[in-house]
Formats: C-alpha cells, sequence, structure tokens
C-alpha cells in the first residue's frame, strides 16, 4: 500500500474531487490509489476464485456458499474500483471486469490461478478474506468519506462470510487427512499473508495515516490479524509459526521473505513464493 501505481510520478492537476476531497501529500495520494487497488483486486479474485467452485464444493451447502460469496466478493470490488477514477491521479489501474483486463495485478500470487482443490478454497477464505477486512478496518474511519463508507458496508456485510470460512476450516480439519491438506495450503500461503501488511514503518502507510485516511499502522495491522486467525488455526490443529508474547502483547513470528515482496503489488513474486 505504497508506491506511485502504474509506474506515474505527479499527481495530476487539481488535487480536490467534486466533494472536495483534498489530499496535501502526493505520497497519501499515491499509496491511497495503491490500497483502494490492492483492496478491489484481491476481492476480485477471491470472488472469481471461489466462483470456480459453486458447482463443485463437496456438499449441496458450500455449492449454494460459495454462489454467494462470489457475489458478494465481485460485487465489493465493483464498489471500490470506481474510487480510482474519482481520485486526481494520472492513469490509475482500471478496475476489473475480467482477469486479462490489465496485466499488472494487485493481489496476492495465491490467487493468481484457479484453485486446485477445496482445501485451497478454504485456505484463501480462512486467510486472504481476513487480511482484506483488517485493511478495510483501517480504513473505515478514513478522512475519504467514499471509500470509508464502502468500508463499511463492506465490512458489515462479511459478517456471514467470516463466520462460513471458520466453519469450513473446522470442518476440514476435524479428520486428520482434511488437517493434513489444510496444513499444506497454510503453509504456502502464511508468509505472503504475514508481508501483506507490509514492513514495520512503510512509507505509504504512515503517509496515509498522517493524512487521516487510515487509522492503523503496518505492524497494528498485522498484529490485528494474527489475533483473527491464529487461534482458530491452532485451535483445530494446524501449526502456526508464531508464539504470543504475553508480556508484550504481540505475537511473535519471526523473519520474513522481504527480499522476495514486490511492494507495490502486495505479494511474493510468485517464481520464489512457489518455488
Amino acid at each position: 500500500m505504497t508506491g506511485r501505481p502504474e509506474g506515474t510520478d505527479k499527481v495530476a492537476p487539481g488535487r480536490g474531487a467534486e466533494n472536495e476531497f483534498l489530499v496535501e501529500s502526493d505520497d497519501a495520494l499515491a499509496a491511497l490509489v495503491n490500497v483502494i487497488a490492492v483492496i478491489g483486486d484481491n476481492e476480485y479474485f477471491l470472488g472469481r476464485r471461489v466462483s470456480e467452485w459453486a458447482d463443485a464444493g463437496p456438499l449441496l451447502e458450500s455449492t449454494a456458499a460459495c454462489a454467494a460469496i462470489t457475489q458478494d466478493k465481485l460485487g465489493h470490488s465493483r464498489a471500490i474500483y470506481p474510487l480510482l477514477e474519482e481520485l486526481p491521479w494520472p492513469n490509475p489501474p482500471t478496475g476489473l471486469q475480467g482477469e486479462v483486463d490489465r496485466a499488472r495485478r494487485y493481489s496476492v500470487s495465491f490467487l493468481d490461478d484457479p484453485l486446485p482443490s477445496w482445501s485451497n478454497v478454504v485456505a484463501a477464505l480462512a486467510l486472504v478474506g481476513p487480511a482484506v477486512n483488517v485493511v478495510l478496518e483501517s480504513v473505515e474511519n478514513s478522512r475519504y468519506e467514499a471509500l470509508a463508507r464502502r468500508a463499511h458496508r463492506i465490512l458489515d456485510e462479511e459478517k456471514l462470510t467470516s463466520a462460513y470460512a471458520e466453519s469450513l476450516v473446522r470442518q476440514i480439519a476435524y479428520e486428520e487427512r482434511g488437517r493434513a491438506l489444510l496444513q499444506e495450503r497454510v503453509n504456502d500461503l502464511f508468509p505472503e499473508m504475514l508481508c501483506w501488511f507490509g514492513p514495520e514503518g512503510e512509507e505509504g502507510i504512515e503517509a496515509l495515516r498522517a493524512e487521516g485516511l487510515a487509522s492503523m499502522s503496518n505492524e497494528e495491522m498485522r498484529q490485528r490479524y494474527l489475533d483473527r486467525i491464529v487461534p482458530l488455526l491452532k485451535g483445530c490443529g494446524v501449526e502456526i509459526p508464531v508464539e504470543r508474547d504475553e508480556s508484550e502483547g504481540r505475537w511473535e513470528y519471526g523473519d520474513l521473505p522481504w527480499n522476495e515482496w514486490n511492494q507495490l503489488q502486495r505479494r511474493l513474486e510468485r517464481s520464489k513464493a512457489t518455488a
């Protein structure tokens, strides 16, 4: 949630939208465009990947749930993308209606290709969904009211999806084989999702906070995310390489693969992430 999307260097003339929303910092505006693209793309691709299982889930219930989640996720992306055109930024990323609409993706690499198994679907819903929600919580009271309103509505709609994702984790982890499959998926995805919030003190996030456009730092978002997913996963017997430091009131997670991190697109480089 930093950098300058699409390689641009300058802010377009006139920084006020019609509602007189102003951003004084070019760095904050660049980061705002980036965070909107990141939210939109992850919602879009998560919806697309779940849609591919709408008629292939293991139970009738899961088939109906996948269809509903698909509708929600794609609806969220359609609500978020128009903000890219409202901000005074030259050549912003375009909203997606199809996977090949633009070459650059601002979504995690785990969602690049169709998910090959139900355990991949469960892992994506259980790990990617909550991460996006944490970022939405950080902008829910943003000074950019158009984003804040959308974040609030999406978070309200996500309550049922979050509860369903948690139930899927418990279901698949109930038997040893399912738990082993989920463990493999978590091993693949977890490092990328910890990196996804960015390194502590990242300039783009700090610029957003200074402008009143986001409320949480990189590490605050990462810690809130871990608060949300670690108890569930560990409670289901899935091993997570983190430990709770009660004296500091935080999760300790060791070194992260920042040398493989694409800061602009918020993803691990695919060739390295899947090596």
